[in-house]
């Protein structure tokens, strides 16, 4: 689907492979003329036979190999454009075993020179090849193109500022997964790649829309105009027969001749639903919200005035068809509106509706893994029951001494003679009873509950009924999702982790971390910045292991809840600084607004990279703009 036709305002990178006899421009190192002889000399007297029987002639172009030392060995040389770490390249026989003596020929002249700059080092490539390089750009897969707009054009600009395709489109998407939707002058669809070369021209779909990952397009078939599903690399996901596709977020709905159904995010057709003549060419599907990714989730189906209940995965039916109407609520608990405007509650657990009732006026399940759901009955008392027994799991439970986690439930019991103790509860059933001389104070949250003793110190209790340190605290802060907590000793604030091993000493007037979210983004880069460390009445920043990250500080600080970035105040100026790298981004003031994206940040008009270089001023707006 390549365009051979490129319009001459569009700039793009061609990556294809070239025939190296035609491509390649013979550079003279007259400097290492010595070397080259030696190199030159090498392969003359290589004979590939030869070398196959004899040890010598290898040991001889080893030794020639690690005689040669690379120049400036102190001089450390820097290539801006690609993050990836180079690899060591050490040539060996195999690269030269090769049988036709033509070939070999051809071989000497044009790897002389990449053994050359692999030997003495890329300074002098550099130098001897520096507009070459300077054309170069590598796009490395977390380094989408940014969507920039002039005179209502839309183009794209890489992340060092470059343009990759100049402002010429009358639409332009922000690029997934390595694509981007985009439309011509004519209002016609196209798709191009991060090289802005388009790789689906217009006239191949009449229609293009994007659906999350997937693309939704339509094309001209033999039977008329048909809908199909494209998968992130651009891949037919579902054939092109469908009259009308559309995309809820979890699933896709569809109308085709006299059928409508459900398609899931496989690109699998489930579920099917035939029309007579009469009937409305319509399907709705409205799924449940879960707690958690790990559920299995349903949906009501309603096709003209029937609803029933699917599973949106295999569009397994789980409920009979009614005329009534059906609510979807949380974790997969429904309702039944009765002609009498009274409620009839359905649970649903692995395609089985495991409850049905008329008694009660409510019903929830906090949690699906905990197996307990919540019940209130029309005299307006609460009922826990187990999802594995359908049975209470204790009766008479207040709902004050109840707490739900993200797989737990747990209640405070007491027997006859007044001791207390915490039973927990896991997919319906007791499987731990702690005597406590505690209360839990903050409930269970990514799984940690925050727990107060008898003597008003904190402590933290684990899903497995288990004090993740026997130290008591006098501040206790939840754990976020990367397993973290802020907490407070006698001798100041500190982090730990969900094993008890401290992080941050407990010696601080005061930390601030980074979200969870922003945690697991960037765990990967050992530098970023991971918390707010004050003392006298400063701010220092300190790394993932708990490392101080540089010896300067800082009035305030402000971590994104969303991206690796954060702003920092000190006397003489307020920045944005990126959490790896510690470039800075000037602001007007601390309480400036910016917008963060994954590889480019906004501060209102003005466009920056993570290395906090300007990248793009957007003139079309404001310079008053908070945008």
């Amino acid at each position: 689907m390549e365009n051979k036709n490129l319009n001459d305002e569009e700039e793009v990178l061609d990556f294809e492979d070239k025939n190296p006899q035609e491509e390649i421009e013979m550079l003279d190192f007259e400097k290492d003329e010595q070397v080259s002889n030696q190199i030159d000399e090498m392969l003359d007297f290589i004979d590939v036979e030869e070398v196959k029987t004899n040890d010598k002639t290898s040991d001889n172009l080893e030794s020639l190999l690690d005689s040669i030392e690379p120049k400036n060995n102190n001089t450390k040389v820097e290539i801006d454009g690609s993050e990836e770490k180079l690899n060591e390249y050490k040539p060996s026989l195999k690269d030269f075993n090769i049988k036709s003596a033509k070939t070999r020929k051809i071989v000497k002249k044009s790897m002389l020179y990449i053994i050359i700059v692999m030997l003495l080092g890329f300074e002098f490539f550099i130098n001897k090849t520096g507009e070459v390089l300077n054309n170069l750009r590598v796009y490395a897969s977390d380094n989408q193109p940014i969507r920039i707009i002039q005179n209502n054009k839309y183009g794209y600009i890489d992340y060092t500022g470059q343009k990759v395709v100049n402002p010429k489109y009358s639409y332009g998407e922000e690029f997934v997964k390595g694509y981007a939707i985009v439309k011509n002058s004519s209002n016609l669809p196209l798709i191009i790649n991060k090289g802005g070369k388009q790789i689906v021209p217009t006239g191949v779909y009449f229609s293009i829309y994007r659906a999350g990952n997937d693309i939704i397009a339509s094309k001209v078939t033999k039977k008329g105009l048909k809908y199909g599903i494209l998968d992130a690399d651009l891949n037919i996901k579902t054939d092109f027969k469908y009259d009308m596709i559309s995309y809820l977020g979890d699933l896709y709905t569809y109308t085709n001749g006299n059928s409508v159904g459900i398609i899931n995010l496989d690109g699998k057709d489930i579920y099917k639903y035939k029309l007579t003549n009469s009937d409305d060419k319509t399907i709705d599907v409205s799924p449940c919200k879960v707690t958690s990714d790990s559920y299995q989730r349903y949906a009501v189906v309603k096709v003209n005035s029937s609803s029933l209940i699917v599973n949106i995965k295999d569009g397994s039916v789980v409920s009979s068809a009614t005329l009534n109407k059906l609510i979807p609520e949380e974790n997969n608990v429904f309702y039944e509106v009765m002609p009498n405007k009274s409620k009839r509650y359905i649970y649903v657990e692995n395609n089985k509706v495991l409850l049905e009732s008329d008694d009660y006026t409510s019903l929830a399940i906090n949690s699906i893994s905990s197996g307990v759901l919540r019940a209130l009955t029309t005299d307006y008392k609460y009922e826990f029951i187990s999802t594995k027994t359908m049975e209470q799991i204790k009766k008479g439970l207040s709902i004050n001494d109840i707490y739900y986690a993200d797989n737990v439930f747990a209640y405070f019991d007491q027997d006859k003679k007044n001791k207390k103790s915490l039973v927990l509860v896991k997919k319906g059933e007791i499987y731990k009873t702690i005597e406590s001389n505690f209360v839990i104070e903050k409930p269970f949250k990514n799984g940690v509950a925050v727990i107060k003793f008898e003597d008003g110190l904190y402590g933290y209790l684990n899903e497995d009924g288990n004090l993740i340190t026997n130290e008591k605290f006098i501040e206790a802060g939840e754990f976020d999702s990367y397993g973290e907590a802020i907490c407070k000793t006698n001798n100041g604030y500190g982090v730990i982790n969900k094993k008890g091993k401290v992080i941050i000493k407990f010696e601080n007037e005061f930390i601030k971390m980074a979200s969870g979210k922003v945690k697991k983004k960037s765990v990967s880069g050992g530098n970023n910045v991971f918390y707010a460390v004050r003392k006298n009445n400063r701010y220092a920043l300190y790394n993932s292991n708990g490392k101080r990250v540089n010896k300067k500080f800082y009035n305030d600080i402000e971590f994104d809840e969303n991206y690796p970035l954060f702003k920092a105040a000190t006397d003489a100026e307020d920045l944005i600084i990126t959490s790896e790298k510690l470039e800075k981004i000037n602001l007007t003031s601390f309480n400036s607004d910016y917008k963060a994206y994954d590889n480019y940040i906004i501060v209102k008009n003005e466009y920056y990279n993570y290395s906090g270089k300007l990248i793009y001023v957007d003139n079309s707006k404001k310079e008053d703009s908070g945008d």
